[in-house]
């Protein structure tokens, strides 16, 4: 199947030269369909055809990219609000959290693990600064991270966020569900960083029992719609007033006094500001593309699980790659969109393949190989004997 679909997709991504090039690069950043392209001209055309009369045009591409999350997450009517970046979407739900809102002498506690994005750990970390507490529960041994994230929060706990697959492992966390209805029941919010399982690990929110969550996620990744396309869903019968506020959240305020900040009701609360709507065409183009060529959840997953097999069949094959990597000990069935392999020369491994012409990066001690649904067995063949070359010299 995922042979099939490979070649039937190459030729829509000529522009990225997916054909040409070894892309084990789709953890990070997947090729743009070439109908990428027409969309980032359609933004130009309404741009100089309407002028400032542009913004209704560009608002139902917005509609249009936060349909598709919405499909994705198997919530029709969703709450979604649309970021530049999961950076952006945090800050917003960080400052509508009611210890910043409304300060006390308590120590402010948030519950998080050591396996997040950049963009979260970073911003905790530096939060520590400004004495909020930050415990930092350790993903590994994974089977018990649940029961000890629920041990780590309390009622007084102000938030927990943790992802829903690990970023340098492509684990999943199938017991974030648990962890998110436990933090429902004692009244603390809980976001989960889906961006490692969007639209590669099928993400129904009712089947992962997180209709209470916060959902941050985007297309950078796996929906292949390039930068500016990070997305927050939204709690049903939240209704928020973050801190961190753009002028889009009082669009649908009818009546607000001078002074005051009112906010629209759902997702409307977390909206921006001003933005450029480029992104938003690019990916609503793509979108339509994902949706004309059924490139559902399942069937990319079912692909993704494929090309990882391959892969991993094809390393313990080869006697002399297979000495240098240790394999993560879950199981295929609770691996996402990338292997991960455990090797102290992990970046030496990336450069040097990357030198060879495979696309791929590490995160520590970790190769990170992340195929697309557009990456040919034929591909995968000859990357495994590069990398069967490199392991010689290494």
């Amino acid at each position: 199947m995922a042979e099939e679909l490979a070649y039937k997709l190459q030729p829509h991504y000529q522009d990225f030269k997916v054909h040409e090039r070894i892309l084990l690069s789709g953890h990070s950043h997947q090729a743009w369909p070439d109908v990428a392209k027409e969309g980032m001209l359609a933004c130009y055309q309404d741009a100089t055809e309407h002028i400032d009369d542009k913004w209704q045009l560009a608002f139902q591409k917005a509609d249009r990219v936060k349909a598709f999350y919405a499909s994705l997450l198997g919530e029709p009517n969703a709450q979604i609000t649309l970021g530049g970046s999961t950076h952006e979407l945090i800050l917003r739900f960080l400052s509508d959290l009611q210890c910043f809102k409304s300060p006390t002498k308590k120590s402010i506690h948030i519950v998080t693990t050591d396996g997040e994005f950049h963009s979260l750990r970073r911003q905790l970390n530096r939060l520590k600064d400004l004495n909020v507490q930050i415990t930092t529960v350790p993903v590994y041994p994974a089977h018990t991270l649940a029961q000890r994230l629920i041990q780590s929060i309390s009622p007084t706990t102000d938030a927990v966020m943790v992802s829903a697959v690990f970023y340098s492992s492509s684990e999943i966390f199938n017991d974030v569900k648990h962890v998110a209805q436990h933090a429902h029941s004692v009244g603390v919010p809980c976001l989960v960083d889906a961006y490692h399982a969007l639209n590669v690990v099928p993400f129904n929110i009712k089947q992962w029992q997180l209709e209470h969550a916060f959902v941050v996620s985007g297309g950078y990744k796996y929906c292949q719609a390039g930068e500016g396309n990070c997305m927050l869903r939204i709690p049903k019968d939240h209704q928020g007033s973050p801190i961190i506020t753009g002028w889009f959240a009082e669009f649908n305020v009818l009546e607000q006094a001078p002074g005051e900040v009112e906010y629209g009701a759902g997702d409307a609360a977390f909206s921006g500001s001003t933005y450029d709507p480029v992104s938003h065409y690019r990916a609503a183009a793509v979108f339509d593309f994902f949706e004309y060529h059924q490139l559902t959840p399942e069937k990319l997953r079912e692909s993704s699980q494929q090309q990882i097999k391959f892969l991993t069949d094809g390393i313990t094959s080869l006697p002399n790659l297979n000495q240098h990597f240790t394999f993560l000990d879950h199981t295929l069935q609770k691996n996402a969109g990338f292997l991960a392999l455990t090797t102290p020369h992990a970046s030496q491994w990336a450069a040097q393949l990357n030198l060879h012409g495979v696309l791929c990066d590490s995160r520590g001690q970790q190769l990170r190989l992340g195929p697309a649904p557009y990456v040919t067995q034929a591909q995968l063949t000859e990357a495994l004997t590069i990398m069967d070359k490199i392991s010689l010299t290494l």
